[in-house]
């Protein structure tokens, strides 16, 4: 016995085989899939996706902040490369506002060989950085990277004042004090900057690059100095140059001396130091630092045609020299806005200039330890211990005396390059 279907069951099924016979039934299921597909792509660009795989019980997983040195986050400056992979070209910076903004690294892409760090620096920098043991005064912030010092660079020699380890001088008849380098010591960290942290920083985008600039409201230093400082850093990241400047102005009511430095560790990337060359612009060195005392007598040296003479235009290579020297009565570059001091690397094809741009910058210490595959460049102020009686036949020592509502700049410019491109161009 047969069953009839039901009117409608036979109507649904006579308009199925119609549309199947038709040719659009697969075009049509087709598009049913596309349309589904589309509204999927659509639900997850507008995280519809991720909202509904939380409903199920999916959680994103969550990484441990780690905050830096001084309580506040480093600083990433960082650029693309711009000119096709054919020379050296800066491409990122960190910086520490939490420690004085401490330059800590510069990367640079150097053709052949990738990205390369080029300043002596851990990456476990909360582990150097520390604010115990022998970094208690903040000192190990002068250890690496690029320390920014102020309210002096180098060092201050004192005597003990009543505080553990703080040493004292005289300056118009003010008592200044600071921390001494290690207990027992008769010499200075340098500067006030190494454990300060920023008040505020600001980060802004330029041609080319970026820049980043923090702000130091330091007052007197913790009752240290003669009066109240506000300070500003600027750091200006593009491919060719690294642009540093400092700015102090003294807010306060009485006058302050005042000087400012730079303490940059410069890696030699092949570690070939032997052969890594420098040119200083100067034929001047005062006497190394006497072994006791660690300060140089005040007599001035001259360089030329001696081992510490780094004048020629194409580089002196270091060979077995160790270097702890202060080179005085900079000459300016030819056709160039400053002195012109150079480390170049010829095993890697790259080359820094280092250019003081302020006419206050008056000596450059150099240091080059022979153990060690690294060359501190420092444009600074002032003379190492610039109180001292060694200095009583110089006209001035770089400290400057800012008076109130008087600001002084400190700048210099880094520029990076290739060697041979150098010497191709006619520029050496």
């Amino acid at each position: 016995m047969k069953f009839a279907l039901p009117e409608s069951r036979r109507s649904r099924r006579s308009r199925l085989r119609r549309w199947s016979a038709s040719g659009w039934m697969t075009p049509g299921l087709i598009g049913i899939l596309a349309l589904g597909l589309a509204l999927g792509s659509y639900e997850h660009g507008h995280g519809n996706i991720h909202r509904l795989k939380e409903t199920v019980g999916i959680q994103p997983q969550t990484v441990a902040h780690i905050v830096g040195p001084g309580g506040q986050d480093p600083i990433q400056l960082v650029r693309h490369i711009s000119e096709n992979g054919n020379v050296p070209e800066f491409v990122g910076a960190t910086l520490l506002p939490g420690r004085g903004f401490n330059l800590w690294q510069i990367t640079a892409f150097l053709p052949g060989h990738g990205d390369v760090p080029l300043l002596v620096a851990p990456d476990a920098i909360n582990n150097v950085l520390s604010a115990t043991g022998t970094d208690a005064d903040g000192s190990m912030a002068s250890k690496f990277g690029g320390a920014f010092l102020a309210p002096w660079a180098a060092q201050l020699a004192g005597f003990p004042s009543p505080a553990n380890n703080v040493l004292q001088t005289q300056w118009q008849g003010q008592r200044l004090t600071f921390p001494a380098s290690a207990p027992g010591s008769s010499l200075s960290t340098e500067g006030f900057l190494l454990s300060r942290g920023a008040d505020s920083v600001k980060t802004s985008i330029i041609p080319d690059g970026q820049s980043a600039q923090a702000t130091f409201h330091a007052g007197t230093f913790a009752g240290s100095w003669a009066s109240n400082t506000d300070l500003t850093i600027l750091v200006e990241l593009t491919g060719r140059t690294l642009d540093l400047t400092v700015t102090a102005q003294n807010v306060g009511n009485a006058p302050e001396p005042f000087g400012i430095g730079w303490h940059p560790y410069f890696a030699i990337p092949s570690g070939n130091r032997a052969n890594a060359t420098l040119v200083i612009p100067s034929s001047d060195r005062i006497s190394p630092p006497d072994r006791r005392t660690g300060l140089s007598n005040g007599t001035l040296i001259p360089t030329q045609n001696t081992p510490y003479d780094f004048t020629k235009a194409s580089g002196t290579p270091l060979r077995d020299l160790s270097l702890d020297e202060t080179y005085l009565n900079l000459h300016a570059g030819l056709l160039a806005d400053g002195p012109i001091a150079e480390l170049q690397d010829p095993a890697v094809n790259y080359g820094l200039r280092i250019i003081p741009l302020s006419s206050n910058i008056r000596n450059l210490h150099v240091v080059a330890p022979l153990s060690k595959p690294w060359v501190s460049i420092g444009p600074n102020m002032n003379l190492p211990d610039p109180f001292g009686s060694e200095w009583d036949h110089l006209d001035t020592t770089g400290m400057v005396v800012l008076q109130p509502g008087d600001s002084v700049q400190w700048k210099v410019q880094i520029e990076i390059f290739s060697l041979t491109h150098s010497i191709a161009s006619g520029r050496q």
